[in-house]
């Protein structure tokens, strides 16, 4: 296994970790499967999106999970698990560390009694009955998907630019602009990471139509 484990104590109440797992697992778009005899949840089917899986566990205080990438070969066929290193897809996997390394420290965050207009916003704090501890409900700093609505657009306008020139390029980065901009609609930032989806997708069909134009030049 070429897994990226983190173990980590936090003595939290076990329905506060359980609230901000479902809520980081939902926003990223996180779905519980059965995959080689495992349950485990995974994103992303390999065609836009690398294929991300991750476990987790918390039990007497303790957090546990295992976070991991495969590489498509074809529909459904998946090869070996991947480091959260190397070359080969290492923008999308340095993201996928960084959203873990957020989500340990939202699960260390203090639990305050707080009303909801004291620094929560519009997409964070406690959902409507969750009431962590059994005491008064808290109110807490949840999964924050906007800051990759800058970074889908960024992307998703170089390689709208990249698809004249390079076609390759421009099918990678509207690809991830494609695929941070549809993350980041569960945001404050709906509109702009709206304008990185459709740019995206722009940018994608374009990068192809001059991919067959070379080709069939360099057939003729």
């Amino acid at each position: 296994m070429a897994r990226y484990i983190k173990e980590v104590t936090l003595n939290q109440p076990d329905d506060f970790v359980q609230y901000i797992m479902s809520d980081f697992l939902s926003k990223h778009g996180f779905n519980l499967v059965n995959f080689k005899g495992e349950q485990v949840y995974r994103s992303g089917g390999g065609l836009i999106e690398i294929p991300k899986f991750l476990v987790w566990g918390y039990q007497n205080g303790v957090f546990h999970v295992e976070a991991w990438t495969r590489t498509v070969w074809l529909p459904g066929v998946y090869g070996k698990e991947n480091a959260m290193t190397g070359f080969m897809g290492c923008i999308p996997k340095e993201a996928y560390k960084t959203d873990i390394e957020s989500l340990i420290r939202l699960l260390h965050q203090p639990l305050n009694n707080t009303s909801p207009n004291q620094g929560v916003s519009p997409n964070q704090g406690m959902a409507p009955g969750a009431n962590p501890g059994g005491g008064q409900t808290i109110y807490v700093q949840a999964t924050d998907m906007s800051k990759y609505a800058s970074m889908s657009l960024v992307f998703a306008i170089i390689g709208l630019v990249l698809a004249f020139l390079s076609p390759i390029l421009g099918v990678i980065l509207g690809a991830l602009g494609i695929t941070y901009g549809k993350k980041a609609m569960n945001s404050p930032k709906k509109g702009m990471a709206t304008a990185a989806f459709v740019i995206g997708i722009i940018g994608v069909v374009i990068s192809i139509i001059m991919w067959v134009l070379n080709f069939l030049l360099l057939m003729s």
